[in-house]
Parts: structure tokens; sequence; C-alpha cells
């Protein structure tokens, strides 16, 4: 029974939305010109031919458009024509209310409101779509002439149209006066020309939502039968009627220009914000001499592998620090690390002698592994892990405190650092939203944008520089990171040098761990099996952890692990105002 309630609901729902809410379904296309001519009848009646080419980019099962009207206003003699602008062939598809596929089209009235629907299967492409129709009632005659206020374009659109032209015509010519104004929030080109009898506007773009209004005034010996008769004049009134649009239209273009000219005064200057960071960034701490001044340094660090990367990358250390803490206490006998077959999964398991004093390391032991040991391909089935991914944040963050710990960092200065940073961040962002509403919003001095952007991120650009520059180290941090960057240079220089002559094997031993962190390992592991390769054939502890490269294994699995918990774990010229014409709200689309 259950079933049976739930079809029937299906079945409503379904004829529901195929007769009353066909227009929601829309397709994906582009309307790239619109040409409308209204021909005005001696009966004040409008004979209207509408195209409008549609360039779709996917399937479509046809196209709509909706007429507005008036009261008293009525549509006749409409018929459809569709051109398929790539083969040239043309169909005239029938007048048909009950089908909804084929060639045809269904016509409706609704209210004041006229709609035609057009069935036409189009796969992808342009298609030109022709409206023919007349419209009564369209023109009032006054006792000194005739009034034809038109929104020949509606702002039903929700999609802005290419290449729009719209042109009223009269049966005759050489006309004794004809006056035209047009209403459009758009840029574009009126003509008036009484010898031919027609008035054309013209526009570019018009934006979606937007109605383009044609307001005449034209001889009542054109509609010499026209029913709708008033009785009065009509001529000045129009006229004061379209200079008081006029001039507010020239207020307000005015009121835009002059917040145009502020706020691009404004922008240009918006750079002065940048003078807390110029200022407040002169103080800093001790400078870091350049790397060619430093040179190559041979002595160890007196400080750990993980110091030592974020004393070079300034920024928190990563999975070759990690691995290059392991590699340190594996060359203190407190790990052991064993290769699994063709020396690709390696096992990295406590000794008697480990210490436990890595926390990070510990979290892996206990929840990676078994307590006692864990292998790369524990580490790559452990994806996802926001345990880990917490314990190697605290990691990096006490890391980072640690070298204000131990003085190699001034807490302050870090503190007006970060400020200072997210300060100019900030502005930039905020110079960015005013350039994104500058581009939409200006007209008259949209030219004058261009230099004011570059002058904007020149300055920013010298703020990045002056940041880049800063320094929150003490004079120990600067003695310290000089220090790790000439043995960095070392390191990455290796291949210049005799290693003998810096130490035996058991020297290397200390300073691997640093290569590792510094993501030099292979290079230094590379240099040594030439100078060392019999002693590193006869020692277990290169033989085990560096010949088949274990820790770039480790980083490589460590960092895999954490970016995938990371991902899953979601972190880090004419008037714009109306006459009051009718047509308002005309529009259409494609289904």
């Amino acid at each position: 029974m259950k079933r049976k309630y739930l079809w029937v609901l299906a079945l409503f729902l379904t004829s529901f939305s195929a007769v009353f809410l066909p227009e929601k379904v829309f397709a994906d296309y582009d309307l790239t010109k619109m040409d409308v001519t209204a021909i005005v009848n001696s009966d004040g009646s409008l004979s209207m031919t509408r195209k409008i080419v549609y360039d779709f980019d996917d399937s479509a099962n046809g196209v709509y458009y909706t007429q507005n009207l008036a009261s008293g206003q009525k549509v006749s003699g409409q018929s459809v024509e569709v051109k398929d602008l790539a083969s040239g062939k043309t169909v005239k598809p029938a007048l048909n209310n009950q089908a909804d596929s084929g060639n045809v089209y269904h016509f409706n009235k609704d209210g004041n409101s006229y709609k035609f629907k057009v069935y036409h299967h189009v796969d992808d492409g342009k298609v030109q779509v022709v409206y023919r129709y007349k419209i009564s009632g369209a023109v009032d005659s006054y006792e000194d002439a005739s009034e034809l206020n038109f929104k020949i374009v509606g702002d039903g659109w929700d999609k802005e149209i290419s290449n729009v032209t719209a042109t009223v015509r009269f049966q005759d010519k050489k006309l004794s006066f004809l006056k035209g104004w047009a209403h459009v929030n758009a840029n574009g080109h009126l003509t008036v020309d009484k010898e031919k009898g027609l008035v054309k506007a013209e526009v570019a773009t018009l934006p979606e939502a937007t109605f383009l209004e044609l307001h005449l005034l034209f001889p009542n010996s054109l509609v010499s039968q026209n029913k709708k008769q008033h009785s009065g004049e009509i001529a000045a009134k129009v006229v004061d009627q379209e200079k008081a649009l006029a001039k507010e239209t020239a207020a307000k273009k005015a009121r835009h220009n002059v917040y145009e000219l502020i706020g691009l005064a404004l922008f240009a200057l918006s750079p002065l914000l940048y003078l807390p960071v110029f200022i407040k960034s002169r103080k800093s701490g001790s400078p870091v001499k350049a790397k060619k001044e430093i040179g190559h340094n041979f002595e160890i660090p007196a400080f750990s592998p993980t110091t030592a990367q974020i004393l070079v990358t300034k920024k928190g250390p990563d999975g070759k620090a990690l691995a290059g803490e392991i590699a340190l206490r594996a060359g203190r006998g407190e790990i052991t690390i064993k290769a699994g077959k063709k020396g690709k999964n390696f096992t990295y398991a406590k000794t008697s002698k480990y210490k436990g004093d890595l926390p990070l390391l510990n979290r892996l032991f206990k929840k990676v592994g078994n307590g006692q040991s864990f292998s790369n391909k524990d580490l790559k089935q452990y994806r996802g892990s926001q345990g880990i991914t917490s314990s190697f944040k605290s990691w990096q963050e006490d890391s980072q405190k640690a070298l204000i710990k131990d003085g190699y960092i001034d807490q302050y200065l870090q503190d007006r650092e970060k400020l200072l940073s997210l300060y100019t961040f900030g502005v930039m962002f905020v110079s960015v939203a005013a350039i994104v509403v500058c581009f939409f919003l200006y007209d008259k001095y949209t030219f004058w944008l261009f230099p004011a952007i570059l002058w904007v991120l020149a300055i920013f650009g010298l703020a990045c520089l002056r940041l880049h520059h800063f320094s929150d180290l003490t004079g120990k941090g600067a003695r310290a990171t000089e220090q790790a960057l000439g043995f960095e240079a070392m390191l990455d220089d290796i291949g210049q040098f005799k290693l003998r002559d810096i130490g035996e094997l058991t020297l290397w031993e200390q300073v691997m761990p640093y290569a590792i962190a510094f993501g030099l390992a292979k290079k230094v592991l590379k240099q040594l099996k030439l100078e060392f390769s019999e002693e590193i054939a006869a020692d277990p502890y290169w033989t085990y952890y560096y010949a088949g490269a274990s820790y770039g294994a480790f980083a490589s699995s460590f960092d895999e692990a954490i970016s995938s918990s990371a991902v899953l774990g979601g972190n880090f010229s004419a008037s714009s105002a109306s006459s009051g014409g009718f047509g308002g709200g005309s529009g259409g689309g494609a289904f």
C-alpha cells in the first residue's frame, strides 16, 4: 500500500513539474544577438519581429519567451521560426499546446503576459529563433501627437545579451516630425531619422535583468485608425518628462563620476596603510650574513637537526627533520633499522638504550606500530589519522617554542613579525576586493585603475620584502643560523673536497642526520660510498640505515600520511530610468 502511495506521489510531482515548472530547468547557453523590429500600423498596433540567437554549449530541449503587456493590450497572429545557423536549415514549429517534443510550440496567455514555449532539440551550436506577432493598443494618440512608450527589450532575461538592435519603423517616410529617447542602463547609440521614418537603438552588451525602452512622439496621421484617442496635448509633457529624466540621469552620472574619482584617489593612497609595516619593522633582531659571506662550515652544529632545519628554512620542521632525528637516535644505538625485502620497507625498533625524549616518535611506536616497532608500510596503512596529525603539529609547535626557550629567537620580535605579516596581507586582501569592485562599477576612470593597481602592488611587494628581511633572531640565533647555513652549504658542495680530509667515517655518522634534515642525504651518501666504500660495506650501521635510503623512504611515507590526514580533517548615454513604457519584465531563456 505504501508503495502505491509513493508511486502516485511521484507521478503527481512529475506531472506538476512538467506542466507548471518547465522554466526551472535551464540549459547552458549564451545570447549572442537580438534584433527586434516593431512596425507601427495605422491602427496603433505593432507588428513585431524578434530574432534571438542562442549559442548552446550543450544539448537543450528548446527555448521560451514571455511578452509582458499593459492592461487591454493583446497579442495575435503569432508564429515561430527556428534556424540552425551552422547548417542553414530552417523549420517552422506548429502550434500545439498538447505536445512536448518535436518541432512544436506552446502559446498561452497568463494575465497580461503571453508565453511562447518552443520545443526544438539542440545538441550544441548557434540557433536563431524568430518570433512574429502583433501587439494591439500600443500607441496612444492625443490632439497634437501620438506616443509610443515601449520596453522593446524587457528586463526578464537572466543572462546578458550581446549585439542588441531595436528598431521602430513607420509605414511612411519623410515625417513632419519625429522625436525619440532611449532608456537603458548601458552604453549605446540612438538614431532618430524622420526622413527614413525610423528610430534605432544599438547596444553592444545589455546586462542581465536590464530593459531597453524607446519613447517616441510622431504625427497622428501615421495612426489614423487608432482607437486609443485622448484629449489634450502630450508633446510638451513628454519633452518636459524626458528633460527631467535626462537631468536626473546626468546628476546621477556626475555623482557617480565624483564617487569614482574619490574611490580612485583613496585606492591610490591606500599604500599609506603599509606605513606601520615600514615603521614597526625598522627595529628587528640580529641580521644574518649572506650565504656568500658565510661560506662553508665543517663543524657539526651544537643543536639538533630539527633546529638546524628551522633556522635554515624559517618554517616548521617536516618529515625530513623527523627522519634526521631518527637517524640521530639510530647513531646513538637507541633505535635499530632493518630493511625488508628488496630494501623497500624498513622497520624501526626500540633498543634498551631508547630514551623516549621525542613525543612524536613515541606516538608512532604506540599508535602506528606495536609499541616496540613500526614500519614504513605501517605508516602508509595508517593514513588519515588525526592522532598523528595532532602529534605532528604539537611537535612542530614545541620545536619552534624550543628555539625561543633556548635563546635563538626573541618572542617579542616574533610576535611583531606575525602581526605585521597578518596586517600586510589583510590590507592587500582589502585592496584586491576594492580592485574587483572598481572593475565592475567604474566607467569614466577605468583606464586610471591600471597604473593605480601597479602602484598598490609595488608597495605591497616592498612591504613583503621588508618583512622578508625582518629578523626575530637574537645574537645567539643569528650565529646559529649562520652556522647551519654554512653547514648546509658544505653538504651541498660535498663533491668539491675530500671527505677524509674532514674526518673518518665515524664523524660522518654524526653528519648524516643533518644531511637528511636538509634533504641532502642522497648526495652525501653517494660521495661517502665513493670514498668509504669498504668501511660502509663492513659497518652494519651504514648497511642497514643508508644503503637502502631508509630515511628518504620514511620521510616520504610520513609526509604522505600527514598530508592525507590533513585533507580528511579539513584543516587548513541615455537615461537608465524608465518613462513608464509597457513591456517590462519580458524575457526568456532555454530549457
